[in-house]
Order: C-alpha cells, then sequence, then structure tokens
C-alpha cells in the first residue's frame, strides 16, 4: 500500500469507529481487526501504519469527530497525503476544516480523579513502556538490560527492566538463547 493508500484505509476505519460510538457498538480494535480480515492484501507493515495512524488520530481530537477524514485532517503530518490519487484520499477542499484538537474528551475530564492533574494527561495518551522481569535463577539483569537495545534498568524493582513503548525485539539466535535462559518454567 501507498502512504496515501494508507491514509484513505485510516478514513475508513475512522468513519466505521465513529459511527460504532454513535450507535454503541463494538470498540475501535475490533473494528481495525475486522477492518483487515477480508483485505488480505494488506500486509503487517501496512496494517500497523494504519492501525498507527487511526490511533493517532483518535488521540489527537479527544471528542468525536464529525468525520474520519476531518480527525485525520487534525494530524499535521498526515496532510500530505491528500494528494487525490487513485488509492488516497481525495485532495483538501478550500473550506474544509480538520476536527478540533483536545488533549481528552470532555465528558472524561470530569471523572478524572483529582490525583491526576492537567499537566499529567498527556502521559494518559502514550503509549507506555514494557517493564519485564529477570530470572535471577538463570541470568542477571545487566544482561538483559546489555541484550535489549534501548532497555534501562527499573527504579523500584532489582530484577525489572523496562523498554522503550516502540521497541521492537527481533528473534535471532543470540535473543532465542537468552530467553531461554532466563525464561520461567512454569509447572503444571
Amino acid at each position: 500500500m501507498t502512504p496515501a493508500a494508507r491514509a484513505q484505509a485510516a478514513i475508513e476505519l475512522l468513519d466505521e469507529i465513529i459511527a460504532s460510538a454513535v450507535n454503541d457498538g463494538p470498540p475501535a480494535d475490533t473494528l481495525v481487526q475486522r477492518y483487515f480480515k477480508p483485505r488480505r492484501y494488506a500486509g503487517s507493515k501496512d496494517r500497523r501504519a494504519v492501525r498507527e495512524l487511526v490511533f493517532r488520530a483518535i488521540r489527537a481530537v479527544g471528542d468525536r469527530p464529525d468525520s474520519g477524514r476531518a480527525a485525520l485532517l487534525a494530524l499535521e503530518d498526515a496532510r500530505q497525503w491528500f494528494d487525490g490519487s487513485v488509492h488516497g484520499p481525495a485532495l483538501i477542499g478550500d473550506g474544509e476544516q480538520p476536527a478540533p484538537s483536545r488533549l481528552l474528551p470532555q465528558w472524561i475530564e470530569a471523572e478524572l480523579s483529582s490525583l491526576v492533574g492537567p499537566e499529567e494527561w498527556r502521559a494518559l495518551l502514550e503509549r507506555a513502556p514494557l517493564d519485564l522481569r529477570a530470572n535471577i535463577t538463570r541470568t542477571d539483569r545487566d544482561s538483559m538490560v546489555a541484550h535489549f537495545e534501548g532497555a534501562v534498568a527499573t527504579r523500584l524493582s532489582p530484577w525489572g527492566f523496562a523498554s522503550r513503548p516502540t521497541a521492537r525485539f527481533p528473534v535471532t539466535q543470540r535473543s532465542t538463547r537468552v530467553w531461554s535462559k532466563s525464561r520461567t518454567r512454569v509447572a503444571s
């Protein structure tokens, strides 16, 4: 898929998600999964890129937008794909406005705890790091941190380490060996 085709797929998905929100339908992640089931031509990288675009647009607008197109227009870097190509979205019209950007939907602000202030709301929308624990009977935390790029030792646990939210763990012979030496065995 071209980047413009990914943007068009994201718009279609966002439209389905908006309709689902109006009609109290299934959640967004279920709709994303259903969307790709009959579209076997979309590879794993395409699916990931479209899914990321969809959820970035949802996070960017906060409240429910009028259309998926308006939601995607709210992302500054996505506007380049509105080029009118064959499989991409049509050109941006003269009076076409992006969906208004909000950090959180208005209805949820009143529901948040007073312990979570507005300065911390942005962190609620970011992807969380993956926290793992080293099996110290088979390896130590420092060797696990050294093995995984971008991993850091956790502050509170002497065995824990955290990865970046966008970290990908390639499966290699070395990583398989490290994981097999450090994994916890579960007795049945």
